[in-house]
């Protein structure tokens, strides 16, 4: 898996001293569609470690991997995280 990410998306998350956690879940818009939750607080589900470009990255027990997971500051420094660079799961 290529991890697509800006040095001030890299910088970000090493400030705060935790790794990405990303997971699928269900979209509250677009028709139920399955979109990624991202955080560098750990949620409450299990998780397996993917070392990439100097990060730790952990991702959902079981989520298939895509060709590239794009990782995103959103609005108020939010990681966002997307699937082959869409904003859903293909």
């Amino acid at each position: 898996m290529d991890v697509v990410a800006k040095p001030e998306v890299i910088e970000s998350i090493q400030e705060r001293g935790s790794a990405p956690y990303v997971w699928p879940r269900k979209a509250h818009r677009c028709g139920g569609t399955i979109q990624l939750g991202a955080s560098t607080e750990r949620p409450d589900r299990a998780f397996r470690r993917v070392d990439v470009h100097g990060i730790e990255l952990y991702v959902t027990v079981g989520l298939k991997q895509p060709e590239s997971l794009h990782l995103e500051l959103g609005r108020r420094g939010h990681i966002r995280a997307f699937w082959n660079g869409l904003a859903w799961i293909s």
